[in-house]
């Protein structure tokens, strides 16, 4: 059974499970765009990736393996939560995409580690993040700043547009610190969290698919060789970053899982504009490695101590 003891994971293993989440996350990205360039559905490209992940956790619980505890409220309402806020993010970062640019969404996203901290440390027992961590941070959010002024900049259409990127902004905030929660609070397999996540999340994308209308474009959909390839090739994809994202949860704190989600997006970004330039300045991409370079600088908050009155931090 995972439970959620982060300080007291070996930094190797912290190190190991980081790597391979961000293996799958930047191979995800370009995965999944040449799945929905072949498959030009995205709602049925990401149920077939949610479907997936939960079936091959009931395979392996068929087959002996005992990933799988028995259904309770006592995880069942929790997932429930979490993957309300989940879709409820989902569709504001669609809302704030459609009022304001790519720009603003990474301003935003690139700043979610700070606060993230912030409530960690009000309501999670962790103490404040060191001299070398705050340089970290400050290091990441400035050159991310400095990247968006040099490339597309950031263009908000109105109080609504502010209004739907701080609403994204919150959720994401919440989702990042109520997760690792979870990992700390709720005794269950690394697989069992998997099975719950990916499962919670098919009915929000039914609604979608509905929604959006494709389910009129499926009844003609004729499929060649290289949909069928990149569809399958996300599906895997999708275990592997639903596994390796809850164990790299497990064994770091939410400010370090949600620094690691910025830094991957910055990495892609820099492969995407290395291998796909557009018009890309000099400056810009030394600023995406220098974004990269600060965030690896960050350490772990530890838990906060008891202090000389005898009174323990509030977890």
């Amino acid at each position: 059974m995972a439970g959620g003891g982060a300080d007291n994971v070996p930094l190797r293993e912290k190190l190991f499970w980081i790597l391979a989440y961000s293996a799958c996350s930047s191979s995800m990205l370009v995965i999944n765009k040449l799945a929905v360039q072949s498959l030009p559905l995205p709602t049925v490209v990401s149920g077939a990736q949610l479907t997936v992940s939960a079936v091959v956790v009931v395979v392996l619980q068929c087959c002996g393996k005992n990933v799988m505890g028995p259904m309770d409220k006592t995880k069942v309402l929790p997932f429930a939560l979490y993957t309300a806020m989940f879709a409820g993010g989902l569709f504001a970062n669609m809302k704030a995409l459609m009022l304001t640019n790519v720009g603003a969404v990474i301003a935003a996203r690139s700043c979610l580690p700070v606060v993230v901290c912030a409530i960690e440390w009000a309501f999670m027992g962790r103490a404040l993040p060191s001299m070398r961590s705050v340089v970290s941070l400050s290091g990441v959010v400035a050159f991310a700043t400095m990247y968006i002024k040099f490339d597309s900049g950031v263009a908000v259409a109105g109080i609504e547009g502010f209004l739907w990127l701080a609403l994204w902004w919150i959720l994401l905030a919440l989702q990042m610190t109520y997760g690792r929660w979870m990992t700390e609070k709720i005794e269950m397999t690394q697989w069992e969290r998997v099975f719950y996540t990916n499962a919670f999340a098919l009915p929000p994308t039914a609604v979608l698919f509905m929604a959006t209308g494709e389910q009129a474009k499926v009844a003609g959909l004729e499929m060649g060789n290289s949909a069928w390839f990149w569809l399958a090739a996300s599906c895997a994809m999708g275990v592997g970053i639903s596994y390796t994202g809850w164990r790299s949860r497990s064994v770091t704190t939410a400010t370090t899982f949600t620094l690691v989600g910025v830094l991957n997006k910055m990495a892609t970004i820099a492969v995407t504009v290395a291998v796909w330039p557009h018009d890309t300045s000099v400056l810009s991409i030394m600023c995406l490695v220098c974004c990269i370079l600060f965030g690896l600088l960050y350490q772990d908050a530890p838990k906060r101590t008891a202090s000389r009155s005898g009174k323990t931090a509030f977890v």
